[in-house]
């Protein structure tokens, strides 16, 4: 029972910390997470983030992908693997992320460093008549550093530097960020509850004018069933902002949609997630995320699965593969991740 209330004293700390440090009077005068940049640093950055709602930092186990976009998660046995995810959208647009992970025993510490890469093809360029000029390349690119390290007993803290850079044309942005969290994880392995401030920062240099980043605060817990090989997961995100939508009123009343309640405004900051294993080689993965449902749904359409993701997973003695896709309408985008582990277990 003691323990369980330092560890609530230490996560409650953290929370007022986090929130100190990020709820800068420019955050709180925030109303909507419209017209942020870098808005790609959002996208799931590993087939199983894909496959559970496209957020979760609290997923019981190890995995470096989750672990790529919430350093806490971060620990020992991730030493000496490598991983690589591609994911395709429509039009040539690419996405591919790579990081690798390495423990050192004598300070303790979990390093992890990756990249995540969003290429956009070649797009023509015009003048203002739409007379072509030549053609140019779009992407976006963040490299981060991370860092874990056992705080308490049962209680990981993580910290990741990222380096922004974004390329259109003639038109270039750098910008500088910080990723925060911890994680709790329960003696028995059976809950972990985790609490991360992702993308704190600012742009170094802007296209035109700055702008702000795609500040997001996290908070999820996972419980795992004592009796059953199945995990359930919430995640809630954009915890410094309440109104989660964007919504347009002279859009909205000319098309007759109606106005979020303030009911949809909370479960819009929502993903559920579900993962069961069978045997220690196959997982199965669910997940819903309630604002892309959302935003994605088109009144008096078929809107299909919109909001729903699904993934398998399947671990060898050295390799992991994951898949994982997300309903957009009537499209899937398929995403692969590929987890190789330099030491040879045998």
């Amino acid at each position: 029972m003691r323990r369980v209330v330092l560890a609530s004293r230490y996560i409650v700390g953290f929370i007022i910390f986090i929130a100190f440090f990020v709820m800068t009077p420019h955050a709180r005068a925030q109303k909507s997470n419209a017209n942020e940049v870098y808005q790609f640093l959002n996208l799931p950055y590993s087939a199983k983030a894909t496959s559970l709602g496209g957020i979760n930092i609290s997923n019981l186990g190890s995995d470096l992908g989750l672990a790529m976009y919430n350093p806490a998660l971060l620990d020992p046995t991730l030493d000496k693997t490598i991983h690589l995810s591609v994911k395709s959208y429509f039009s040539n647009i690419q996405q591919y992320d790579f990081s690798g992970a390495h423990y050192l025993p004598k300070k303790n510490w979990v390093i992890g460093w990756g990249l995540h890469y969003m290429g956009y093809g070649n797009i023509n360029m015009t003048d203002v008549s739409g007379n072509e000029m030549g053609n140019f390349l779009a992407n976006d690119y963040v490299a981060q550093v991370s860092m874990a390290s056992l705080f308490k007993k049962n209680i990981n803290l993580g910290a990741t530097l990222k380096l922004i850079q974004s390329n259109y044309g003639i038109y270039k942005s750098t910008g500088l960020a910080m990723d925060l969290s911890m994680v709790y994880t329960s003696s028995n392995r059976l809950l972990r509850a985790s609490i991360l401030a992702n993308n704190v920062g600012g742009q170094l240099s802007s296209y035109t004018e700055k702008e702000r980043l795609p500040l997001n605060i996290i908070m999820g817990v996972s419980k795992k069933l004592e009796s059953a090989p199945i995990q359930f997961s919430l995640t809630a995100q954009r915890l410094s902002i309440w109104n989660n939508t964007f919504y347009d009123p002279s859009f909205y009343t000319s098309e007759g949609y109606k106005a979020p309640s303030a009911a949809q405004d909370i479960f819009n900051h929502l993903i559920i997630g579900a993962e069961a294993n069978i045997g220690e080689q196959v997982s199965i993965d669910f997940g819903y995320n309630f604002i892309r449902r959302f935003d994605l749904n088109i009144q008096n359409q078929q809107n299909w699965f919109n909001g729903f993701s699904a993934g398998l997973g399947f671990k060898l003695p050295r390799v992991t593969i994951q898949y994982g896709n997300a309903f957009f309408q009537r499209n899937l985008y398929h995403h692969f991740s590929i987890f190789y582990s330099l030491k040879n277990t045998r």
